[in-house]
């Protein structure tokens, strides 16, 4: 599915026939099409672009900004309009919901925090020391069942978190390489990206069994983001090599 030229930096899933996109070579946010791949709406968040997206409830999406600003965007229909600019003090990276909140984490020095959408900060995860859990934890997901996980490509691994930044269990194996992005399918399934090893990889988080579902066999070349649909058990996914299009799967 080719979209107009642009550098994606992430997609999220809005319903089965929408995707949203940041894109950075415009910076803007745009609605597009996942049959068709043709802009549905669009808006301008110049002068600073997009990084990652997530879709909250409520007709919502929070987006990660350069400028160290989370924005929120309004989803109504086929069309976009910005909300409330949250500040945050340093550049931020990933971004997922919480309930009503949302998680936001940094890379230097790593760290997470949620936030009210008024730009309250609830909870923080930081560390102090040598020893630390992560380092590059630029990726977040949310389950159905409100745990937080944290693809973190520099230790290697996927962490588990509670609604408040309480560590519960790491996942690390070699088929996951160095995780980028992820999404959760349901309570006990994760996607997830392992550009360095060129493929898609399932995550049962329960058993902790990780089977790799699609590599470069099937045309995953780095990829860096991917966003599910279950209705029509497709998966879209963005990869470094085709910064302009997004490839679609039919998993069985």
């Amino acid at each position: 599915m080719c979209t107009e030229p642009c550098l994606i930096y992430d997609i999220a899933l809005v319903s089965p026939d929408s995707l949203l996109v940041s894109n950075e070579t415009k910076e803007t946010i745009q609605l597009v099409s996942s049959r068709t791949g043709s802009t549905l709406s669009e808006v301008s968040t110049s002068p600073h672009c997009p990084v990652r997206i997530c879709l909250m409830g409520g007709e919502r999406a929070a987006v990660t900004m350069t400028g160290n600003q989370v924005q929120l965007v309004h989803v109504i229909g086929c069309r976009l309009t910005l909300g409330t600019v949250l500040g945050v003090t340093a550049r931020c990276w990933g971004v997922a919901p919480s309930g009503d909140n949302v998680v936001v984490s940094y890379g230097k020095p790593p760290w997470l925090e949620v936030m009210s959408t008024d730009g309250r900060v609830l909870h923080r995860f930081k560390e102090s020391g040598a020893a630390q859990t992560f380092k590059c934890p630029h990726f977040l997901t949310t389950s159905s069942d409100d745990f937080i996980y944290a693809a973190d490509f520099g230790v290697d691994a996927i962490i588990k978190l509670d609604s408040s930044l309480n560590l519960l269990q790491t996942f690390s194996d070699p088929q996951l390489g160095r995780p980028f992005g992820l999404t959760s399918v349901n309570s006990d399934t994760l996607l997830v990206c392992n550009r360095f090893n060129d493929s898609i990889v399932h995550v049962n988080v329960n058993s902790g069994k990780v089977t790799t579902i699609l590599g470069r066999e099937d045309g995953i070349v780095e990829p860096e983001y991917l966003a599910y649909c279950p209705q029509q058990r497709k998966l879209f996914v963005c990869t470094s090599t085709q910064t302009d299009s997004i490839q679609v799967y039919q998993i069985d």
